[in-house]
């Protein structure tokens, strides 16, 4: 049975910009082989941190929206969890209400989904 996930990845940021997305490609991949599928992936660029997290401030933020079984995402976090190159991971379900209202966000006048990223500030170091 397949559920809606949704995912924030934040990547340490001594990591180069070039090897985020192998990161990132390696979690997309993993959800395509176990035949789910990668509805929204948004890079959110280069942030600061509400939090020091291992003596870092700042980290690469990453959103991934997909469709798959529990039993693939628990693979996915396993092999985000021993990646020495994230940070952290937060993955939640989500719920019928929250996937319309995603849909209805992202549709435009003219009925086509538009890829949406929230405008931000990138602050100084």
């Amino acid at each position: 049975m397949s559920r809606h996930y949704e995912m924030i990845v934040i990547v340490h940021p001594n990591v180069p910009e070039e090897e985020t997305t192998s990161v990132t490609d390696k979690v997309t991949a993993l959800i395509d082989q176990h035949k789910g599928e990668v509805i929204t992936f948004k890079k959110l660029g280069k942030r600061k941190l509400g939090y020091t997290i291992k003596k870092c401030t700042r980290g690469y933020y990453f959103l991934l929206r997909f469709l798959t079984s529990p039993d693939v995402l628990n693979e996915v976090e396993r092999a985000l969890r021993y990646d020495e190159k994230i940070l952290r991971y937060q993955t939640i379900k989500l719920e019928k209400e929250e996937i319309e209202a995603l849909s209805r966000e992202t549709e435009d006048k003219d009925g086509r989904v538009e890829d949406y990223s929230p405008p931000f500030e990138e602050t100084p170091p």
